[in-house]
């Protein structure tokens, strides 16, 4: 009998055993499947997500009060975090700043006092001449230029701007003053730097006086013509020159007659050198130009590409013709140095104006 108690428990254990498993017992396993994973993966993963969010807030909130930022103005750059893998950018680069600040307005923010004490906190409410612009937020006031609308250009003005416009005064008076909705374009072009511009359409059209003025919403949609192969850094070097009646190709000797001048202006490739007094010189004459940069000695032959004049003085474009490698790298240096030491002066207040050298 016991035999047979037995026989029978195997049986029903078998019949179960070999049973087809129910809609409940393929949900029960599945569902402990995936709880398993969310605990042991999904969970580990968000939580150190948000603790590398966390760090990453932290750091930019330390960094920001660092630089005078307080906690309400550090929150409000925040929402920008997404622009940018690294959000110390938005303190640290004036065009992730101004992109942060364009999504915000877009957004509907309206505390323009707020950004402008933001953007003076971290010393951008000045660019230095050799940066950049990234924004029409960074056109300077009375910035002259022109209008260009249905196929004619109109000279124009910067007038005036805030966060969400730039106004631009008409000059000229066009065949058609522009009305709402019209497209123009505004070309300026900016000293040691490049030619700028961009277009949009009219928000609405006032009168100042007697010039029209026409109100633009701004735009990071900046496109400059580089007007030079590489950058001019401005200067007051003393230099000796000699003036060549003839064109010259290759440099024999030194020239023993110098006159005294200032180079206001240098690059790997030229220089603008200056004389206090009227000299003959004219485009396409070659120049013997001596200079010392930060005690290095220069002795370069050049070509004139153009001439400016006034009653007292005269300068001129000078293009190197015979530069050695060495002294090109050493100019290089020097304006990378320059613009380091700069950068530095911007950041901390004591922004000076090219070099002092």
């Amino acid at each position: 009998m016991e035999y047979q108690g037995g026989f029978e428990t195997f049986k029903e254990a078998t019949k179960y055993m070999f049973k087809t498993p129910s809609l409940e017992d393929f949900l029960l396993v599945f569902g402990g499947f995936f709880i398993a994973i969310g605990f042991l993966i999904v969970l580990p993963y968000l939580w150190s997500r948000y603790r590398a969010i966390q760090n990453l807030k932290e750091d930019f909130f330390n960094l920001g009060l660092s630089v005078g930022l307080d906690r309400q103005e550090l929150n409000i750059l925040w929402k920008c975090a997404s622009i940018t893998k690294e959000p110390a950018k938005i303190i640290h680069s004036k065009a992730v700043f101004e992109r942060c600040i364009s999504k915000l307005v877009k957004e509907g923010f309206q505390d323009f006092e707020r950004i402008g004490i933001m953007r003076k906190k971290l010393r951008f409410d000045n660019l230095p001449w050799f940066l950049p612009l990234s924004s029409t937020r960074d056109i300077d006031l009375y910035q002259t230029g022109f209008i260009t609308f249905e196929k004619e250009a109109y000279s124009s003005a910067v007038w005036g701007k805030n966060e969400l416009e730039i106004h631009i005064a008409l000059l000229d008076t066009p065949a058609r003053i522009p009305r709402e909705g019209d497209t123009v374009k505004f070309s300026f072009l900016r000293e040691g730097d490049g030619r700028y511009y961009f277009q949009g359409k009219v928000l609405r059209v006032y009168r100042d006086g007697t010039k029209y003025v026409l109100v633009l919403e701004h735009t990071d949609n900046l496109s400059k013509i580089q007007l030079r192969d590489s950058l001019r850094w401005k200067v007051k070097l003393p230099a000796k020159v000699h003036i060549f009646k003839e064109k010259v190709f290759t440099l024999i000797e030194e020239p023993e007659e110098l006159i005294p001048a200032t180079i206001e202006d240098i690059s790997t490739q030229g220089v603008r050198v200056c004389f206090d007094r009227l000299v003959d010189i004219k485009e396409e004459q070659s120049l013997f130009i001596w200079f010392e940069l930060k005690g290095y000695e220069i002795k370069v032959l050049g070509t004139v590409k153009n001439v400016r004049s006034s009653t007292t003085r005269v300068c001129a474009g000078v293009k190197f013709e015979n530069i050695s490698k060495g002294d090109e790298d050493f100019i290089r240096k020097f304006i990378i140095e320059e613009q380091r030491e700069v950068l530095r002066a911007y950041k901390t207040g004591e922004l000076k104006e090219g070099s002092s050298s």
